[in-house]
């Protein structure tokens, strides 16, 4: 299984590297976003916590929908009935996932180097806000992914991509403020410890969805 997975991630990696301007033209999506934010409060900067928290996850997640949104846009319909005879649904939404996390990892440290270059930072626990980009990035690549294959098998319609996303990322998207929050000011593991374990479950809840309803979808 291990070995099929890791064929088909670097499978889409290499036709990410080859239209590279696929993966340029999101970091520039979200480098855009920045700077503009940047325009907007001029000199003057953020000085609100919560306002630069809540515009960053708010970057990150218009920036992943855009990614992640075209995970099955590479695959054609002859290639689909390749996959069906020489890889499992497991295995290929396995693979999905592990790309999109990897991807979606790259996207987050890049806009938050250029969000606290131009606007400033107010983290103060650095070590536990990485921690936090990367629980972030597994659970909002989890969720997509998963609406990403839905959406796909509904003749790849954007609409339903926008529709299911926002309901299942929004609590994802409130916990991550929240944490974040606490990771840039007065840091306790116990203020944050349910809110972690919460992620976690909700990662373990989307694995299994994507287990269980990927292969139905597959199989239709």
């Amino acid at each position: 299984m291990l070995k099929k997975i890791f064929i088909i991630v670097s499978k889409d990696l290499k036709i990410d590297l080859s239209q590279g301007h696929l993966f340029f033209s999101v970091a520039l999506y979200l480098v855009s976003s920045i700077f503009v934010v940047y325009l907007s409060f001029g000199s003057i900067g953020i000085k609100d916590l919560s306002t630069w928290v809540s515009l960053f996850w708010v970057l990150i997640l218009f920036g992943s929908i855009t990614s992640i949104s075209k995970s099955f846009l590479h695959e054609s319909k002859k290639r689909d009935y390749y996959y069906y005879f020489l890889l499992s649904p497991t295995e290929l939404i396995l693979s999905k996932l592990l790309y999109n996390f990897f991807y979606l990892i790259i996207l987050c440290f890049i806009a938050f180097g250029f969000y606290s270059l131009l606007i400033g930072s107010f983290i103060e626990s650095y070590l536990f806000f990485y921690f936090i980009l990367v629980v972030g990035s597994l659970s909002i690549s989890n969720c997509l992914t998963l609406v990403s294959a839905i959406s796909y098998q509904v003749r790849n319609n954007s609409a339903i991509m926008s529709v299911l996303s926002f309901p299942i990322i929004l609590p994802i998207l409130l916990i991550l403020i929240k944490i974040t929050k606490i990771s840039a000011s007065n840091f306790s593991w116990n203020l944050v410890q349910d809110d972690i374990y919460l992620l976690i479950l909700l990662n373990i809840i989307t694995l299994s969805l994507s287990k269980i309803l990927f292969g139905y979808l597959w199989r239709n």
